[in-house]
């Protein structure tokens, strides 16, 4: 990753493209470049950081399982937090390769030459970017501003249908249906995700939250018929821990 950028830059800076006649574009590039380095540096120690955090929280789990049977309570709320970590560290790697690729991207385009272009139409192909359609969306999601994550969502699955964070797209647009209560939107956006994304690493969520918008539709065997099909094909995973939870409260 780093062998890329340094190259990029060598290649722009070592007398192949002369400082002086570079376009507005190609600076404004170079710029992006330079941003992206620092930006992958920052989110590789925070990786580093959560990883420690994880570790932590999994070796707390682990000893809570060993010594208290009394514990289920604490055990589900750190099983929570695993789950919230572990998808902040899914986020940031994606970002990292996405980042990675962009950075390949501006290494093998050919960088145009003519002085004319003016430096919006470089801002343009950087703001359509697919990181910078991603994560302002999920930046809105955050925000609960649920219409324009999906806005933007749906555009990011429009434009670039083949990136690895397609998946990833799909299943905020089901949480920002199910965030607004609107279940029946929410179950349908899951299970598109379901059967479109079988190998992908969100179907155990997606799993998880059709099951309880089934459930919140008053189609509690339908749910719960998700759920236990979720623990038996993921039953390790932080999913499975939450879906035997629900479905405990259901039969309580």
């Amino acid at each position: 990753m780093k062998k890329v950028i340094v190259f990029f830059l060598c290649f722009l800076f070592m007398g192949i493209l002369p400082v002086f006649s570079l376009s507005k574009s190609t600076k404004l590039i170079i710029n992006e470049i330079e941003k992206l380095a620092v930006m992958i540096k920052d989110l590789e120690n925070r990786i580093n950081s959560m990883d420690r955090r994880l570790q932590i929280i999994n070796d707390i789990v682990g000893v809570l399982a060993r010594n208290n049977a009394d514990s289920n309570q604490n055990q589900d709320t750190l099983n929570l937090s695993l789950q919230f970590i572990k998808e902040e560290i899914n986020e940031l790697k994606n970002k990292i390769t996405r980042v990675n690729d962009r950075l390949l991207l501006f290494s093998q385009k050919k960088v145009a030459e003519d002085g004319e272009q003016d430096s919006e139409s470089g801002q343009d192909f950087l703001i359509q970017s697919p990181e910078n359609i991603y994560y302002t969306s999920y930046s809105d999601y955050l925000k609960k501003n649920y219409d324009l994550a999906i806005k933007g969502f749906k555009q990011f699955i429009r434009l670039f249908p083949q990136n690895g964070l397609s998946d990833n797209s799909l299943y905020w647009i089901g949480e920002c249906y199910y965030s607004q209560k609107m279940y029946q939107k929410a179950a349908n956006t899951f299970n598109r995700l379901i059967n479109e994304y079988r190998d992908g690493d969100k179907i155990p969520a997606a799993m998880l939250k059709k099951g309880f918008a089934l459930i919140e539709m008053g189609n509690q065997s339908e749910g719960m018929g998700v759920l236990k099909g979720l623990i038996s094909k993921f039953p390790l995973s932080e999913e499975a821990s939450l879906a035997q939870q629900k479905i405990r409260e259901i039969l309580e």
